[in-house]
């Protein structure tokens, strides 16, 4: 057994970011559930489980190595407010730290967890007498952490077509985090009222936001939907604390159950924010329905006369009808046609990485 009980699933380099008066030792931190507001809480506790990964250390010791790289690169962001080129051995390293935070998170691996749930209730909906063991398997914590890791690679690759940009607040409003900052978003699906999962990695108009510190965010984004402050610019400044509070809103929608802030914070902005988050749905929540696969020629009479077939599964995306002062869609987005797979186009040098 290893001597790591306390296993983090939010790198503490990244916590650090929002520190006490940036002692790195302590952080400002708000339960969503239970209201508790702490102005300093012990840093090197937060966004961990006892043997979230394993009792064998052998996950936790691998991303140990990996963090070191990864802060390096977010390091370098913060000091230079620089990004890295794109396709550039950097801007992967970025990539991965940006799906690794994603796909190790709690709300990610019990969102898993509650799919394979809605399979087996669902499977029974179908076929009373069905033997669910043989469609789903039966998963421990640790085969789903194993198989939310095995989607790495192809994940990376999945949102290496996508623009970035740093957005620098402004204003006297800080941004905050949350132990699940990673936050998927799409606007332009959201304005066409898609039905379906709407930020699939691969998935047109996606946008991913991720807070540095209380300065800075990157924002991830379909540039053949979205143009972010003007086409030259990387960094964008945020100059309307309505756009800080927009931004800030989406890591209570999005988050475990706790919320990330250094000194700068007041415990008024918080309460009043979070009072403000609760009229949305909570994101990353599964769920499931039943449809049909439709064939050519069939109309609906020869669908509903027959039982449903297809079984969807998904989860609750982040929504907030969120609206930035420099994230705008532009012409050629609104001229966007969506299909049926509603995924983007990837460019064929991406194939060779």
């Amino acid at each position: 057994m290893t001597e790591k009980k306390n296993q983090h699933y939010i790198p503490k380099f990244y916590l650090r970011n929002f520190s006490y008066h940036a002692n790195e030792k302590q952080i400002g931190l708000y339960n969503i559930f239970n209201s508790i507001f702490i102005r300093q809480a012990k840093l090197k506790t937060q966004g961990s489980k006892n043997f979230f990964y394993s009792k064998d250390g052998q996950v936790e010791d691998y991303l140990s190595v990996l963090e070191g790289n990864f802060a390096k690169i977010v390091k370098n962001i913060i000091s230079n407010q620089r990004l890295p080129k794109k396709l550039s051995d950097e801007h992967f390293e970025l990539l991965s730290f940006i799906i690794f935070t994603d796909l190790r998170n709690p709300v990610r691996i019990e969102s898993m967890k509650g799919m394979f749930s809605d399979m087996e209730k669902r499977l029974i909906e179908l076929d009373e007498n069905v033997n669910v063991e043989k469609f789903v398997p039966k998963m421990s914590h640790k085969d789903t952490i194993e198989m939310s890791f095995s989607m790495i690679p192809d994940l990376i690759l999945n949102i290496a077509d996508l623009d970035y940009k740093l957005l620098i607040n402004e204003t006297k409003t800080p941004f905050i985090s949350s132990d699940f900052p990673v936050v998927k978003y799409n606007q332009y699906l959201e304005l066409k009222e898609w039905q379906q999962s709407k930020t699939g990695f691969a998935t047109v108009g996606l946008q991913i936001f991720i807070p540095l510190n209380h300065k800075l965010v990157i924002l991830i984004f379909d540039s053949s939907i979205y143009k972010v402050g003007n086409r030259k610019q990387k960094c964008v400044p945020i100059n309307q604390i309505t756009s800080v509070n927009e931004i800030n809103k989406l890591q209570f929608i999005n988050c475990f159950e706790t919320i990330y802030f250094d000194e700068k914070i007041s415990e008024d902005y918080i309460r009043n924010l979070h009072e403000a988050s609760k009229k949305f749905k909570r994101a990353n929540q599964s769920k499931s329905e039943l449809s049909y696969i439709i064939r050519e020629g069939e109309d609906y009479k020869e669908l509903i006369s027959r039982k449903q077939n297809l079984m969807i599964l998904n989860s609750s995306d982040c929504e907030t009808n969120l609206k930035v002062e420099v994230i705008k869609i532009h012409s050629n987005g609104q001229a966007h046609k969506l299909n049926s797979t509603i995924s983007r186009k990837f460019p064929s040098s991406l194939l060779n990485h």
